[in-house]
């Protein structure tokens, strides 16, 4: 009896001894797996190929340890864009102040993706210090990408001092810089200051940029906008009269009814179209006989939108083709699929 109880005694020791040192074995089998992890990837940074060196980067940027952030400096500064590429896009979360000033220096990089990826990095680290670098290239620099991620980038930082920059990107030459990235941006810095930009911008030379503000007004601002809306429904460019016409109907500018009624003879059938769309929004029944003149139009799109918008004016005597839906026609395409390349 005696003996079995000292068996269990020294056998609930042994078995404590051990559970006690498994921890501490379990901690030092973990910390050596991160040295050699380490030691791979600086081998790896240090390869004379550079596509083991962009793996390097890949893996490196997934760690969350101070240790990476001189491997990451020295990748970023690698002779090889690709390389730069990796960093540069992909260091958003290591925040360091080395890895910012590296950044920085690569808003000079000779490389356009480089350029682009830490400008987006930059703004998405909310380092309001390379703002001014980053104006810079919104004006100067040669390429879309660039001036794209630039512009969105502005936005995302929030400073609403960079507002006109953002409404200058309206009349950028490209369409995904102006459609895209400077609506966005605009949309994230507008305040009360918004409408008397974009008022001044009415009267831009590139008419992608008035149908631009014509579509903003309306969104962002109230009646007082009214009047530059019907002067863009004399504009030369049927896409500026069109966009005017639907931002009319949308602010509800029953003032501007009987110009809207004479454009539903428009030469355009886009603007029959849109100028049929807004009339309905007015919700005035007494343009439904000039609305019946449209039932017959050689545009079906046009003989729909006008059988719609009689609809809703409790006008029943025309139906529009089932799952047909106006609004559709005119949501305008600011995300559209086109400039998808513009987000890599």
């Amino acid at each position: 009896m005696i003996v079995s109880v000292r068996c269990c005694h020294w056998l609930a020791v042994l078995v404590f001894l051990l559970f006690a040192a498994f921890p501490r074995a379990y901690s030092q089998e973990v910390l050596t797996k991160e040295q050699r992890q380490m030691q791979r990837l600086t081998r790896w940074s240090e390869s004379r190929d550079s596509d083991t060196r962009s793996q390097a980067a890949s893996e490196l940027l997934k760690l969350q340890r101070p240790e990476v952030i001189p491997l990451l400096v020295k990748l970023i500064n690698d002779p090889v864009a690709e390389v730069r590429v990796a960093v540069a896009s992909g260091a958003a979360p290591h925040k360091d102040p080395r890895m910012v000033e590296a950044l920085r220096a690569r808003l000079k990089d000779d490389n356009d993706r480089v350029r682009a990826g830490a400008a987006r990095t930059l703004s998405l680290m909310n380092d309001r210090a390379s703002i001014p670098e980053l104006v810079r290239l919104a004006e100067e620099d040669l390429s879309p990408l660039v001036r794209f991620r630039v512009i969105w980038g502005l936005g995302t930082l929030g400073d609403k001092q960079q507002l006109p920059v953002a409404i200058a990107a309206l009349g950028d030459r490209n369409p995904g810089v102006r459609d895209r990235a400077a609506v966005i941006a605009i949309e994230m810095l507008g305040d009360q200051t918004l409408i008397p930009h974009l008022l001044r911008q009415t009267v831009h030379p590139q008419r992608e940029t008035r149908r631009l503000v014509m579509y903003l007004l309306a969104k962002h601002g109230d009646r007082t906008v009214v009047p530059a809306l019907r002067q863009g429904l004399k504009d030369p460019e049927p896409v500026v009269r069109g966009q005017a016409a639907l931002a009319i109907g949308r602010l509800r500018a029953k003032e501007a009814r009987d110009e809207l009624v004479v454009m539903l003879t428009d030469s355009d059938d886009h603007v029959r179209g849109a100028a049929a769309y807004a009339l309905g929004l007015l919700g005035d029944k007494a343009v439904t006989p000039a609305l019946r003149g449209l039932v017959k139009d050689e545009a079906a799109f046009v003989r729909a939108i006008a059988a719609e918008s009689l609809n809703r004016l409790g006008d029943q005597t025309v139906k529009p083709p089932a799952g047909f839906r106006a609004v559709e026609l005119f949501t305008f395409p600011i995300h559209s699929p086109e400039h998808a390349d513009l987000y890599r």
